[in-house]
């Protein structure tokens, strides 16, 4: 047998490994879900064009903070801020471009160059904090959940006492454009999701964090700079909530400081659906984002098919019983560490 003969089953090999990632479990469950909105939905209400593009906002609008969930919960942590970080980031960035980076007698719309600056300082912003998790997990040895469910508490507060209880409206279309505009929101997610997905699936730093959340131990008896990883992991988790805090702030116009309340919830539930395990070292970008496709879908359809019901009320309750289907089911069939 020749060389290039002993290689021919590879690719039928690779092929059947693809076609046996978890992920595909997420599609059928899409398909089915779908089928019975289908039969439910008599009016066909939910697959008319303006359902389904607020349906993929909404999508775009959460995905950049499910793919910073999923990036801590692959290494073995959680992140419980990142709704407080969506606040915090939605005042500061509206700040910056209404008064802090204005003189006084401005007025108009602020320059592209402002905006810029404003969005560039509000993401720094989000990566310092990200970082300030990091060293107090790394340094203080606090529990992730301790370190970031103190700093939720905190950064409301800060976001609160920026704004005095009191919204602040944004017009600038500038601005406003990356959250407002379907086609925007949608290219930054996209763009998002992929550069993550090649992080966490081709590189040597995406298998350095799966390693992290498999076994700390032993990735740090590897040679492995676990701090340093940690660090990473909790800094994009940051700076991907302090982008989903000036999508929504374009999205709604406004900044608030009570915006992003159960935001965290949403995006761990994404994650979690999508495959990650809440132990680490399991996960996958395209599972979450399928698993945040069907939650929202799942959201969606209750409020059309179940009549009179308003599906942000019961978001909660279809949240946390999706999140209790999906642990036990990676507990029970994937034999998943949860």
């Amino acid at each position: 047998m020749t060389a290039a003969e002993s290689d021919r089953p590879a690719l039928p090999a690779r092929l059947l490994r693809i076609f046996k990632a978890p992920e595909w479990g997420l599609v059928a469950g899409l398909l089915a879900v779908l089928a019975v909105i289908y039969v439910l939905d008599r009016d066909r209400v939910f697959f008319g064009a303006y359902n389904i593009r607020p349906l993929l906002h909404r999508v775009a609008l959460f995905g950049v903070l499910a793919i910073g969930a999923a990036v801590v919960i692959i290494s073995g942590g959680i992140d419980l801020s990142t709704g407080a970080v969506v606040a915090l980031s939605s005042v500061v960035s509206a700040k910056l471009l209404t008064a802090w980076l204005r003189s006084g007698g401005s007025s108009g719309s602020p320059p592209l160059s402002l905006v810029a600056l404003a969005i560039g300082l509000t993401l720094l912003m989000g990566l310092l904090i990200g970082l300030a998790h990091a060293i107090m997990i790394n340094a203080l040895r606090l529990p992730p959940f301790i370190a970031t469910l103190a700093t939720m508490a905190g950064l409301r507060s800060a976001a609160t006492l920026l704004t005095q209880n009191k919204t602040i409206n944004v017009p600038f279309d500038a601005y406003r454009v990356l959250g407002k505009e379907p086609w925007v929101t949608l290219s930054i997610f996209a763009c998002v999701a992929l550069a993550m997905s090649v992080l966490m699936g081709w590189t040597v730093l995406g298998r350095h964090l799966f390693a992290l959340g498999g076994n700390e131990t032993a990735a740090r008896l590897s040679g492995l700079r676990t701090n340093r990883l940690k660090a990473v992991a909790y800094g994009l988790s940051g700076t991907l909530s302090a982008l989903g805090g000036i999508l929504f702030t374009g999205y709604s116009g406004q900044a608030d400081s009570r915006l992003g309340t159960t935001y965290e919830l949403t995006a761990i539930t994404a994650a979690v659906v999508g495959g990650c395990s809440l132990s680490g070292g399991v996960g996958s970008i395209r599972g979450t984002v399928l698993g945040l496709l069907l939650t929202q879908i799942v959201l969606k359809a209750t409020g059309i098919v179940a009549k009179g019901i308003d599906s942000t009320q019961i978001e909660g309750l279809v949240l946390g019983t999706v999140v209790l289907i999906a642990v036990a089911f990676n507990q029970r069939f994937r034999g998943s560490r949860i």
